[in-house]
């Protein structure tokens, strides 16, 4: 199972170098973390199906999101306010 995503400001622009951590998951995992590349996306891979929450870093904002994954691929867009 895979979440792919992608991480923009408030503009729509791509987030580079942001840092995507699971901080909740439906079972106990390591540490899973993820940086954002050039054009703003990530891919993290996780053991099962259920609600992830992400907490999404930049160095000017922090969001926390959760992504509820059914299927083999969940997609998510994370807007910075900074």
């Amino acid at each position: 199972m895979i979440i792919n995503g992608a991480v923009t400001d408030l503009y729509g622009r791509p987030v580079v170098g942001a840092a995507v951590l699971i901080a909740s998951s439906p079972i106990p995992v390591p540490d899973i973390a993820a940086l954002t590349g050039a054009d703003g996306l990530f891919s993290i891979a996780v053991p099962v199906p259920g609600a992830y929450r992400l907490i999404v870093r930049s160095e000017v904002d922090t969001v926390e999101v959760t992504v509820d994954i059914t299927a083999p691929e969940a997609q998510v867009v994370v807007a910075l306010s900074g």
